[in-house]
């Protein structure tokens, strides 16, 4: 594990977009910067009570939502801090959560209504963009581990105090349907920082490059702060 020293976030929410975070963007960046993480991945709420609040088109709500993530971006410039766009988003079809990663501001604007359509027609909409679905949290009281032939990974461990994760389980579930593993500190409040991510062996600065890294394997989740077990590379397509 010597070789691997670049820290990722993988679940970062921001004041401006998430209601339930409570920590601006900028200082978001700021801190994770100061920790020594390399880059975040925003994934603020893409949930209906979130779209709907936002007025105007369905770009326009897009754009507003895009707002944490855009703050975010441009304090990652001043920071050295690269800052990639994620969704965590709860589709049609139960309360079940869901990340997006590798996903850019044009997938947004196909999909404004991601929301409302269910696990197998975001997970076809993934697969032809290039970006990966991943369940978060799956195994949290009154949340069910979701089919995993329509996932490619699993939110192994969340780093949310607030919440009963249950991690052990959904790393067993996500092992045992050879699904890709991740890790994030679940960011809403200062007691969430740095306590998850993935460490890498190298700089994520684009979306190709966590998706690339994602699939290869070969990366650590941090849990608790600390670097746990490597990760197995992708199951084969």
């Amino acid at each position: 594990m010597d070789t691997l020293k670049k820290k990722i976030e993988m679940h970062c929410h921001t004041s401006e977009t998430s209601p339930c975070g409570s920590i601006p963007a900028a200082e978001a960046v700021r801190e994770y910067a100061r920790i020594g993480y390399g880059a975040i991945v925003v994934t603020d709420h893409f949930n209906r009570y979130v779209l709907e609040g936002f007025p105007g088109s369905p770009r326009e709500k897009v754009d507003r939502y895009l707002r944490g993530y855009d703050r975010a971006s441009e304090e990652g410039a001043k920071a050295g801090l690269i800052v990639l766009l994620g969704a965590e988003s709860c589709l049609a079809g139960g309360p079940e959560d869901f990340l997006l990663y590798g996903i850019g501001r044009d997938f947004l604007y196909e999909y404004p209504r991601l929301y409302a359509m269910t696990q197998a027609e975001v997970y076809r909409a993934c697969r032809e963009y290039g970006a990966l679905l991943f369940q978060a949290h799956p195994c949290r009281p009154g949340l069910s581990p979701r089919d995993p032939s329509l996932l490619d990974g699993v939110e192994a461990y969340n780093g949310n105090v607030r919440h009963q994760n249950h991690n052990a389980q959904a790393a067993a579930f996500a092992r045992r349907h050879r699904l890709l593993l991740s890790s994030g500190s679940d960011f809403h409040e200062y007691e969430d920082l740095g306590r998850g991510g993935l460490l890498l062996p190298g700089p994520i600065s684009s979306n190709a490059e966590l998706r690339t890294a994602l699939r290869n394997g070969g990366y650590a989740l941090i849990e608790d702060g600390q670097p746990a077990g490597e990760a197995p590379p992708a199951r084969p397509q």
